[in-house]
């Protein structure tokens, strides 16, 4: 059960941060061929194959890592299985992987890019023909307006944040104390999966939050020596740049926080087999 909840947490772990990288390379790759794109709406690039373009270009980001997973899947299962099956004569698995996670494969295979392509797709629809084929204004801008009329406000963000504190709140007051009950050990297991899963990702934003005061602490620490307008300059571009330096610290903020989860979990891991083998032996 142990083992298969730490497998769990680490794929969430690793659908979110596979999802967040072919987003932040369509998203360059968006806004770095605006003019290209531009050129090819003039000759007749319809929405439809501008949408398919990038569903391709993210779909080749997936293609070869599904491909090389499948390749080193079956090492990898041989060399699992010899180290902790080597005392088991009579025990011989099959290192090929089984219908299910072929099946398992390939729908995150196809998940993956179409989530990482939906709002790439939306901001490059989003911009105007006049717009994309513009060279004299740059395509990064300092500063954001938005204007929000309250008759035609969008308020999904408060609909999923209210669904989600829902959700959480009914697992830990009515389908927690249900599981313990019932001692239905998966369900338990599960709920605190759930939890794990909010705390990492409570933990992630909450740190994201310093980002900031860590750029300013940093351009302070490295460029002590600059005059104060160099100090200044640099200051307001990595703030025009707030949205991409945004994206990479969640992005090292899970990877942190996946490599602490799984060298921990291996540990307990590792000292619960320990400890029943004494106890067998």
């Amino acid at each position: 059960m142990l083992v298969g909840l730490v497998f769990e947490v680490l794929l969430c772990i690793f659908v979110v941060i596979s999802c967040l990288l072919i987003y932040s390379l369509l998203l360059i790759s968006v806004e770095t061929k605006t003019f290209e794109t531009g050129v090819m709406r003039l000759v007749g690039l319809t929405q439809k194959g501008y949408i398919a373009m990038i569903m391709t270009q993210a779909a080749m980001f997936v293609l070869p890592s599904v491909i090389l997973g499948f390749l080193l899947s079956i090492p990898s299962l041989f060399l699992v299985w010899s180290i902790l099956f080597a005392d088991l004569k009579d025990f011989k698995p099959s290192v090929l992987p089984s219908l299910g996670a072929i099946i398992q494969a390939i729908a995150l295979g196809l998940l993956i890019p179409t989530l990482s392509s939906i709002i790439p797709i939306r901001r490059a629809l989003s911009k105007t023909l006049s717009d994309s084929i513009s060279t004299n204004r740059s395509k990064i801008s300092g500063v954001k307006v938005t204007i929000t009329d309250n008759q035609t406000r969008n308020n999904s963000e408060y609909l999923i944040l209210g669904t989600v504190a829902v959700i959480f709140g009914v697992s830990i007051y009515y389908i927690l104390p249900l599981a313990l009950i019932t001692q239905s050990l998966g369900l338990i297991l599960f709920i605190f999966l759930v939890i794990l899963l909010g705390m990492i990702t409570g933990l992630m934003l909450f740190a994201s939050n310093f980002q900031g005061l860590l750029e300013r602490f940093y351009v302070c620490l490295f460029f002590f020596w600059e005059k104060k307008s160099m100090r200044t300059l640099l200051r307001k571009n990595l703030s025009s740049h707030k949205d991409h330096n945004f994206l990479t610290a969640i992005v090292y903020s899970l990877a942190l926080a996946c490599a602490i989860f799984l060298l921990v979990t291996a540990n307990i891991v590792l000292q619960s087999v320990e400890t029943e083998r004494k106890a067998v032996g």
